[in-house]
């Protein structure tokens, strides 16, 4: 009885006690869940050197990157991302495809950005089986001209799969978002 007194007293003082009846909602009620944010879509473009560890390779691989980033307000963006990485001598490959999230630290014209990704990775070692699996990577870095819908970045990054043999690929890029 005094569970459902309490449960009782809890229910009349949420919102759901304040919420409008038929007939009284306001416009501006009306049009809160229609109203968004506006976001920022930016396809991005990079490259530059990178290297890998468990990868029986020590030579500066070439990485490239693709992606689609959208800032869903002034400090938050999130991103899907292709990656790839070719080794400039011997043998080596990487390839990863993530989403992730990116938090741009001031709302200036050149914006220190951190992030997080995650998804799905594969790698070709020279004399070991290929390993592949989920990826585990993070960046961070400078965005140039954040008040343009053109911008520029400049990114460190790590990628690792995580598997026993974890391989890892981290390097720089250099791109251009637009």
């Amino acid at each position: 009885m005094v569970f459902l007194q309490i449960l009782t007293s809890l229910f009349m003082t949420t919102s759901f006690a304040q919420t409008p009846k038929v007939g009284e909602i306001s416009y501006e009620e009306q049009e809160k869940v229609r109203a968004r944010v506006q976001t920022l879509d930016l396809t991005s473009l990079s490259f530059g050197p990178s290297w890998s560890s468990d990868m029986n390779n020590s030579d500066v691989f070439y990485s490239v990157h693709a992606g689609r980033t959208w800032e869903v307000n002034t400090h938050a963006e999130v991103r899907a991302n292709l990656d790839a990485a070719f080794a400039s001598t011997n043998e080596g490959l990487w390839l990863s495809g993530t989403i992730g999230a990116g938090w741009l630290l001031t709302t200036d014209d050149f914006s220190p950005v951190l992030g997080a990704e995650f998804g799905y990775g594969y790698a070709h070692v020279d004399g070991f089986p290929d390993p592949s699996g989920f990826v585990l990577g993070g960046f961070a870095g400078v965005r140039f001209f954040r008040t343009s819908t053109t911008q520029m970045s400049l990114e460190g990054f790590f990628q690792t799969i995580m598997r026993y043999e974890n391989p890892v690929m981290a390097g720089l890029r250099f791109g251009i978002l637009f």
